[in-house]
């Protein structure tokens, strides 16, 4: 054709009633499509109707209808460019050959153009089987992106927000395709490879869930390092059942004293492995099993009566797996105590009998469910009036400044705060006092081992009952008599709290300042000493008294033997190196500080000594001994400070 058979129509006016037309065909797949993807090659065809030889009849594509016939091709093929899909569209312009009596025909069609890029999305391993796909891509219509992974294919996946998707085994790869709406045709995919997470090798345990107020303190045990855990708290209305109510918690081992705050109460509680996509999303290895909060309701009251003196706890708990419930009571001043084991099944209330009026009682009930154990709320109630108290148990022994030192606890052993009155039975009767202490001092005159001292005490509680009298308690009391080689001691019997168990004595000997030389085991109520120790002038000795129902020994009252010094000196020495009695020396017993001094017969001091190590051999000046008389003077101290003090004469011979 030539191009001056264009010139009626170079004004490049459309006829779109001429007949003229052209569909245009995928050329991969011969369909017919009205919208154009960028890269995927079109076919032209005429569809005019008048039988037009193809190779005469013209295209041209651009921003607008094509005028200049130079522009125009046969080539029928088209791929629409990434600059058509920028602009949105292309106009293809047909020219067809002039029949007979007419000219040619130019008719053009604007098109739609898609892009068609590969779709971006990011890819995290949540865990061993499951992946977190967010796509990024905003090419395609924003519902129509479809994920496959493995043979699980995943359709009208939106890309508003992150989702998660169940991993087949063996899978390492995720494809994503995006589609345009009503357009088949322009889509493209993208692909990423991943490797699974890891998972620890074993669950953790929930090992404490202890209610405080409105929070729960949790511990846990198997926590594996390198991994983090999420707190979930069941709810029915929450995805999958559970609501995520701490997260990010990490350690090795085990985690104790781990606090939520304002938790919901009462409630069911997991730890589970936490997936790297965020809270809510488990791997596949399982969490704990639930661990159900105990909740103390209707706060501990007391029974109606106040004479019963009785504390009722109650309590509730959601779970139906519990073993069984602990009660644990605290009172003033003492460690707390397990005061019952009870089954794991109701009626879930405990009476407790064992208070003591005016006392104030906090009490806490724990479950236990196989490893797991949960600790409800404490609850606090003062023990209304009940009957008398239980009398005290009496203990007497001796202090080292020989004062009697009475002691009262309850039957086990624990020492008592509430008011208590303390008197002296026998020889003569006395009230000691009322105090507040489990303790009070004596100090009785005359002691006596045959009518020794006897005390009594009795308890008055918070509420005004008074118990009976305590068991009868009497020391130990220790008297001696002295003998010239030693001592015989004997002692009266100890009266403690159970007089069905014997009583074993054992006699101390200690040295002044308190400190114990030496325990001899003792039977009877006497014994002699026969061999006091021989380097102390001054012994102290008690009677250690153990049994009869008493936690600790008991001890007597102190007794003294005092042995006095003796010295022995000779009337002569000669110092003439013969071997025999060469020297003068200090001997005797008890003389561990002295001051020994030698005076000629001109009164002038010729020697002096402090201890047993100096001696004398006569000479003065470092001359020769002078033989003839001198005097001497001994002069020392006895343990308990008293003066010792001898003298005499000394001669010295050849």
């Amino acid at each position: 054709m030539l191009l001056a058979t264009l010139a009626p129509a170079q004004t490049c006016e459309n006829t779109p009633n001429s007949g003229a037309d052209f569909k245009v065909v995928d050329a991969s797949t011969g369909t017919e499509i009205s919208t154009l993807c960028a890269g995927r090659e079109i076919r032209l065809v005429d569809n005019s109707g008048r039988q037009l030889d193809p190779s005469v009849v013209r295209y041209a594509t651009g921003a607008a209808v094509t005028c200049t016939g130079s522009d125009f091709s046969t080539n029928a093929l088209y791929t629409p460019s990434a600059a058509d899909a920028t602009r949105g569209f292309v106009v293809i312009t047909q020219n067809t050959p002039q029949v007979v009596g007419a000219s040619g025909i130019i008719f053009s069609k604007r098109l739609e153009v898609k892009a068609s890029p590969a779709p971006t999305f990011t890819l995290t391993s949540c865990s061993a089987d499951v992946v977190q796909v967010t796509i990024t891509d905003q090419a395609y219509t924003a519902n129509l992106y479809t994920v496959k992974i493995g043979n699980n294919v995943f359709p009208n996946v939106d890309r508003s927000q992150p989702r998660t998707f169940s991993v087949p085994a063996g899978s390492t790869a995720v494809t994503v395709t995006g589609n345009y709406t009503g357009n088949n045709q322009c889509s493209n995919s993208n692909t990423q490879n991943f490797t699974p997470a890891p998972a620890p090798s074993s669950p953790p345990v929930l090992t404490k869930l202890e209610v405080r107020d409105k929070n729960i303190v949790f511990d846990f045990d198997n926590i594996q390092p390198g991994f983090q855990y999420e707190i979930q708290v069941a709810e029915a209305s929450a995805p999958g059942g559970y609501r995520t109510i701490a997260s990010r918690i990490s350690g090795s081992g085990i985690v104790r004293d781990y606090t939520v705050l304002n938790v919901p109460l009462p409630g069911c509680y997991r730890i589970v492995p936490s997936s790297a996509c965020g809270a809510g999303l488990t791997t596949g290895l399982r969490g704990s099993p639930l661990v159900c909060t105990v909740d103390l309701f209707n706060t501990i009251s007391l029974v109606s009566t106040s004479a019963n003196g009785i504390n009722k706890l109650e309590w509730k708990t959601l779970s139906p797996d519990i073993n069984t419930f602990r009660i644990e009571r605290t009172e003033p001043g003492v460690n707390p105590v397990i005061i019952a084991t009870l089954p794991g099944t109701a009626p879930f209330e405990y009476f407790d009998n064992t208070a003591s009026c005016g006392t104030t009682y906090t009490y806490q009930v724990t479950a236990l469910v196989d490893r797991a154990a949960s600790w409800s709320n404490k609850s606090s109630v003062t023990t209304a009036a009940g009957t008398a108290p239980q009398p005290p148990r009496l203990i007497a022994s001796f202090t080292l400044s020989n004062k009697v030192e009475l002691y009262a606890t309850n039957a086990v052993g624990q020492p008592l705060p509430n008011e208590l009155t303390f008197l002296r039975t026998s020889p003569t009767p006395v009230e000691l006092g009322v105090v507040n202490a489990p303790t009070i001092s004596d100090t009785p005159d005359n002691l006596s081992v045959v009518n020794p001292p006897v005390y009594l005490a009795r308890r008055r509680d918070a509420c005004g009952s008074i118990s009976a009298d305590s068991n009868p308690a009497s020391p130990v009391v220790l008297s001696v008599n002295p003998q010239p080689e030693g001592a015989r001691f004997t002692w009266s019997p100890l009266v403690g709290p159970d007089a069905s168990i014997p009583v074993t004595y054992q006699l101390v000997r200690l040295a002044l300042n308190g400190s114990t030389i030496d325990i001899i085991p003792v039977s009877g109520l006497s014994y002699t000493d026969t061999q006091p120790p021989t380097n102390q002038s001054t012994v102290r000795y008690r009677i250690e008294a153990t049994g009869g129902g008493l936690a600790a020994a008991s001890y007597s009252n102190l007794v003294n033997v005092t042995r006095q010094p003796r010295l022995a000196m000779p009337t002569a020495f000669s110092p003439n190196g013969d071997g025999l009695n060469d020297v003068l020396e200090v001997k005797g017993r008890f003389l561990s500080t002295f001051v020994f001094v030698v005076i000629d017969r001109n009164g002038q001091e010729v020697f002096r000594g402090t201890n047993r190590t100096q001696t004398w051999d006569g000479r003065i000046n470092g001359r020769a001994p002078v033989p003839g008389a001198y005097a001497w003077r001994f002069e020392a101290l006895t343990d308990e400070g008293k003066p010792f003090i001898q003298h005499g004469a000394i001669t010295i011979v050849r």
